[in-house]
């Protein structure tokens, strides 16, 4: 196989192992291929605000799409750029057909300042580690106004007691063209990017600027979230913990993350 151009690489159940961090041979692995000339991005659903955390799990850093693609990231200088956010305009009406479509589910706002949140939005761990996030609560009818003044990048709806692919199936009529929805964990949790915004729309964008075509590019995967992703790349693998529809939109299928799935690929791509 010739080597690719760029690696580009989901992280949360795909790069990661089950308890957030990269293996040695995981970081070998991205190290061997950027030097040997290819560049490393990884493309997430996390926010900006996730992402520092990350730079222990890298041996050279890595660039990054965060949001599902609506914005881009330089982990060395942390430098935000290209962000692709809503509308403001179209907010109100998506946050009401929202609610009406699930209407015990909570919403968070996750702008360019930071997340924003509804009460009984339940937070994640990570952002029960982060004081902004827990202590920017306002009332529903308050979200749109509270990220006005800035760059609103993804709508988060959880009801924890549910399963996302249900809750999928029932809040995608009322997104219709104002969003695209997809979800990243099968927890009771959906993510609304910005209409025409995936991670594969900004990759190919990224790529583009660089003077790299999609057959030069290997992506690797998990959830629906990665399926844009996996199917635009001239390569992809799914892990082998992945999603069913993950794995059917994938080219081939590799280890779990656990066994360093992502990480046997590459090396057999750039020592084979």
């Amino acid at each position: 196989m010739n080597p690719p151009q760029v690696i580009a690489t989901d992280l949360d159940r795909t790069l990661l192992r089950s308890d957030g961090t990269t293996s040695e041979r995981t970081r070998a692995a991205l190290d061997l291929a950027m030097e040997r000339g290819a560049q490393v991005i990884a493309v997430t659903a996390r926010p900006i605000r996730w992402l520092d955390r990350l730079k222990p799990c890298f041996g050279r850093l890595p660039h990054v799409i965060a949001s599902n693609g609506a914005v881009c990231y330089d982990l060395a200088t942390a430098v935000a750029y290209d962000a692709r956010p809503f509308d403001p305009a179209t907010l109100p009406a998506l946050l009401a057909d929202l609610r009406a479509a699930l209407p015990t589910a909570r919403i968070a706002l996750e702008a360019a300042q930071g997340m924003v949140r509804e009460a009984g939005y339940e937070l994640s761990l990570f952002d029960q580690d982060d004081e902004d996030a827990g202590r920017r609560v306002v009332p529903f009818e308050d979200l749109a106004a509270a990220v006005a003044d800035g760059a609103l990048l993804k709508i988060l709806i959880t009801d924890r007691g549910r399963n996302s692919a249900d809750m999928f199936a029932e809040a995608l009529p009322a997104v219709g063209m104002l969003g695209h929805l997809t979800y990243s964990t099968p927890r009771g949790v959906l993510e609304l990017g910005p209409p025409g915004v995936t991670k594969a729309t900004t990759l190919a964008s990224w790529c583009a600027a660089r003077g790299i075509e999609a057959a030069d590019v290997v992506a690797f995967g998990d959830m629906p979230n990665d399926i844009p992703m996996l199917s635009w790349a001239g390569r992809s693998w799914a892990v082998a913990n992945a999603v069913e529809e993950a794995k059917a939109s994938a080219k081939a299928v590799t280890a779990t993350n656990d066994e360093d799935g992502v990480a046997q690929v590459i090396e057999e791509l750039f020592h084979g």
